[in-house]
């Protein structure tokens, strides 16, 4: 928080806080990903993502009358997840915002994550209505557009399915699309923030987590810079879709990272 004099303290002051800020502002202020005074629901697993996206939507609601509000999603996927709501419920409470744990159940068995993601989303959009929030912010990167659009391309999606992720769309906003993920972990250790570790994100039975820790990498190896390349595919095709007026293809659902 600023000091008395008004100037924020030294290890907000670093490049890569500034760097986060910088973006969700801008998004902000010049793209309309929130709008002034909205009422926002957080949701935040803990990770890197959502906790740095909770801090800076905190650092930089009061210039902008946003109303904050945080929510976890416990799946009871894993012994012991219940347990990462408290480390949320702390983040939040620590930026004086209200905090409300919720439960879903996500029985095992094919396309786990999609089901986890339809039980999560129905969950957080419930809570919305319950508070009155104009949004929902998603703590979205970059890297997850880009897996998004390689992922989609891949499995047959129409030219409209390629724009893959809005950065504001259908009540959902997502603030950090446009920061890359060491961004987001770079932010957390400047402010001494410990996020929390999911391990289904490094779970080779999940397409995304292949895609992210083989695929990618892989590709970046015979094409330097192809990550930034494919959020631009993104963006350019959205912009092109939005010129001719066309609808948003069916494409195929995305997993959500968190």
């Amino acid at each position: 928080m600023p000091g008395p004099s008004g100037k924020l303290p030294p290890r907000e002051r670093t490049a890569a806080v500034a760097r986060v800020r910088r973006a969700v502002a801008t998004g902000a202020d010049r793209r309309g990903v929130i709008a002034p005074g909205e009422r926002v629901l957080i949701a935040c697993s803990g990770g890197p993502d959502s906790s740095a996206l909770l801090d800076a939507l905190a650092r930089l609601a009061s210039p902008r009358g946003w109303r904050l509000c945080v929510a976890h999603v416990d799946h009871g996927l894993r012994p012991g997840s219940a347990i990462e709501a408290e480390a949320v419920s702390r983040l939040a409470a620590d930026r004086r915002l209200d905090f409300r744990a919720l439960s879903v159940r996500v029985s095992g068995g094919a396309s786990l994550q999609d089901r986890a993601r339809i039980a999560r989303h129905a969950a957080l959009r419930a809570e919305a209505a319950r508070v009155g929030a104009d949004v929902i912010a998603l703590g979205h990167t970059a890297d997850d557009q880009a897996e998004t659009v390689l992922m989609r391309a891949l499995s047959g999606a129409s030219p409209a399915g390629l724009p893959a992720m809005a950065e504001r769309e259908r009540g959902l906003v997502r603030p950090l699309l446009r920061v890359w993920r060491e961004a987001t972990v770079a932010y957390c250790a400047a402010l001494g923030i410990e996020p929390l570790d999911d391990p289904s994100n490094a779970d080779p039975r999940f397409l995304r987590s292949r895609v992210r820790h083989e695929v990618i990498p892989a590709l970046e190896a015979v094409f330097p810079g192809a990550r930034r390349r494919l959020v631009v595919l993104a963006e350019r095709q959205r912009r092109l879709l939005e010129a001719t007026a066309m609808p948003p293809g069916p494409g195929v659902e995305i997993v959500d990272p968190w």
